[in-house]
C-alpha cells in the first residue's frame, strides 16, 4: 500500500526569526559602535580639559608676585624664640635676646579650713589696669565690673560667683596647699596692663580689713598689706620684653609682630642668651611652583599625545587622531611655551634650565635652575612679566595662561569640540531610539509571518495523515 509521509513537520520560528533580525540590527550595532566612540572622544576631551585647568592654575602661581617673595624664617634656638615669616620679610640676620615673658598675674588668698568655709556676703568691684609700683598708683584700664556675692557664702561658693560674672577679666580657683584651701585669682590675658584691682563693699560694714567677712579677699595693689591689700601676689603681670639687634621691645603677649618687618616672634623661654634669626629667601617653595608647572604641562602634553596618536604597531588609533583642533592646539600651547621675551636676562625657560624634550615634554636641569632661585627677580620676569600693549614682553606663564583662558572659555577650542560631540551624541541616541522601535515592528511582523507559515504547515500535515488513514 503507498504511504505519504510529511517530512518537515513543524519550523522553528524563533529560530529564523532570530537570524533575520541579526540582519535587520546591523544598522543598530553601528550606531551603538559610533556612540561607543563618541563617549571615548567625550572622556578624552575631558581629560585633556582637566590637565588644562591644571596648567592654567600652575601658570597663575608662576604669574603671583607675591609667591616670588616668599621668605622663610628660623631660630638657632626655638626653645627661646621660634620666628614664622610672611611676606615681604627681608632676608638678612637678626640677633634676639628674650629678656623676659610676658605673665598674667596671679593672686592667693590666705588659707581657709576649706572649700565650705564661709566668707560672707557683699559686692566684688574687680578693674584691670596698670599698677606702676615706683609711684604707687593704679591706672584702671576699663570700668570695675561688680560681682555680687549672696550672704554667708562659701569660698567655693565665691568662686562661682567670680566665674559666673561676665567681663571680669580674671579666673577664680581653689588651691589645697596642704595647709588650707586658698581662693587664688589668675587675670585671662597677659601683659602689664592686666593687673587686678579688687575693691570690696562688705555686708559686715567692714571694706577693708583682713580679719573677717569678704574683705578678706580685698586686693588693691595701692593699700598697706592687710588694709584692704589682703591677698598675695605669687606672680606679677608684666610685659615681655626682648632686645632686637640691640633695641629693647615690650610686647603684652609672648608673640612679638611688626619689631621685624613681617616676621612674628614667639618667645618661649627668657634668659638663653642670644639667639640668631635668619630670614632668607625660600628657594624650596619656589622651586615647589615651578615644578609643579613642569609637572602640569608633561600632564597636559601626555595626554593631548595619546589622544591624537596612531600606534602603528597596534594599528590602534587615539580617540582624537586626525582632529585638527587638538593637534592645532597642541601647537598653539608648544609654540607659546618654547616663545622668547623681548628683553631681560632670561628670555626662554631653556635659558633658566627649563629644556623642552623632543616628545614635546619639559625636564628640568637643576644644575642651570637652582642658582637663579636664590635671588629670583630673573625667574619671576621671565614668567610673571606683564605688558598690555607688547605682548612679547609678557611672562611665558603670563602668555599660557591668557592662551588657556581662550582655550577653554565660552566659545574656545575646548567646549566647541565638547559642543559638537554632545550633540552627535544627541543625535545617535535619538536615532538608535526611532530604529529600536522600527525593528521591534519589524521582529513583531515576522514572528506573525512565520508563525502562520508554522500554522499552515501543522493542518496540512494534520489533512495528510487523516487522507492516509483512510486508504489504510
Amino acid at each position: 500500500m503507498a504511504t505519504i509521509s510529511s517530512a518537515a513537520g513543524a519550523i522553528d520560528v524563533q529560530g529564523i526569526v532570530s537570524q533575520l533580525m541579526s540582519i535587520e540590527r546591523q544598522p543598530l550595532q553601528a550606531l551603538q559602535t559610533t556612540a561607543t566612540g563618541i563617549s571615548t572622544k567625550l572622556s578624552a576631551v575631558g581629560r585633556v580639559q582637566g590637565a588644562l585647568s591644571n596648567l592654567q592654575s600652575a601658570a597663575r602661581d608662576l604669574t603671583s608676585l607675591s609667591n616670588w617673595q616668599q621668605v622663610s624664617a628660623s631660630s638657632s634656638d626655638e626653645t627661646a624664640v621660634k620666628a614664622t615669616s610672611s611676606t615681604g620679610a627681608v632676608p638678612g640676620v637678626y640677633d634676639v635676646t628674650v629678656n623676659q615673658l610676658a605673665q598674667r598675674q596671679t593672686l592667693a588668698s590666705s588659707s581657709f579650713s576649706g572649700s565650705d568655709a564661709v566668707i560672707g556676703g557683699g559686692t566684688l568691684s574687680i578693674q584691670l589696669g596698670t599698677y606702676n609700683s615706683g609711684t604707687n598708683t593704679f591706672t584702671g584700664a576699663g570700668s570695675a565690673v561688680n560681682v555680687t556675692v549672696a550672704a554667708g557664702s562659701t569660698l567655693s561658693q565665691v568662686r562661682d560667683a567670680i566665674n559666673a560674672t561676665t567681663g571680669t577679666g580674671v579666673s577664680a580657683s581653689i588651691v589645697d596647699d596642704g595647709n588650707g584651701s586658698r581662693l587664688v585669682l589668675r587675670s585671662s590675658a597677659t601683659g602689664a596692663k592686666n593687673s587686678i584691682s579688687m575693691t570690696v563693699v562688705d555686708g559686715d560694714g567692714s571694706n577693708t580689713d583682713s580679719a573677717s567677712g569678704l574683705s578678706r579677699l580685698a586686693y588693691d595693689p595701692t593699700k598697706a598689706a592687710g588694709s584692704g591689700k589682703n591677698l598675695t601676689q605669687t606672680q606679677a603681670a608684666q610685659d615681655a620684653s626682648v632686645t632686637i639687634s640691640g633695641l629693647t621691645v615690650t610686647s603684652s603677649t609672648n608673640t612679638v609682630s611688626g619689631a621685624i618687618e613681617n616676621v612674628s616672634l614667639d618667645l618661649r623661654k627668657a634668659g638663653t642668651g642670644n639667639v640668631n634669626i635668619t630670614v632668607s629667601t625660600n628657594t624650596t617653595a619656589m622651586r615647589g611652583i615651578i615644578d609643579k608647572f613642569v609637572n602640569a604641562w608633561n600632564e597636559t602634553n601626555s595626554n593631548i599625545n595619546v589622544a591624537t596618536a596612531y600606534n602603528a604597531e597596534t594599528k590602534v588609533a587615539g580617540p582624537l587622531q586626525g582632529n585638527n583642533t587638538f593637534i592645532g592646539l597642541q601647537r598653539q600651547l608648544r609654540s607659546t611655551l618654547s616663545s622668547s621675551l623681548s628683553s631681560g636676562d632670561l628670555t626662554r625657560l631653556s635659558d633658566a634650565g627649563i629644556e623642552l624634550q623632543r616628545d614635546g615634554s619639559l625636564r628640568v636641569n637643576s644644575t642651570r635652575l637652582d642658582p637663579f632661585l636664590a635671588t629670583p627677580e630673573k625667574l619671576k620676569y621671565l614668567f610673571a612679566n606683564s605688558s598690555s600693549t607688547d605682548n612679547s614682553l609678557n611672562g611665558i606663564a603670563r602668555k599660557m595662561d591668557t592662551l588657556i583662558t581662550g582655550v577653554l572659555g565660552s566659545g574656545g577650542a575646548i567646549p566647541a569640540a565638547q559642543d559638537a560631540l554632545r550633540s552627535r551624541q544627541t543625535q545617535n541616541t535619538d536615532a538608535q531610539a526611532s530604529l529600536k522601535v522600527r525593528l521591534a515592528a519589524i521582529e513583531k511582523r515576522l514572528t506573525d509571518q512565520y508563525s502562520a507559515v508554522n500554522k499552515n504547515i501543522s493542518e496540512i500535515s494534520g489533512a495528510a495523515t487523516s487522507l492516509l488513514s483512510k486508504f489504510g
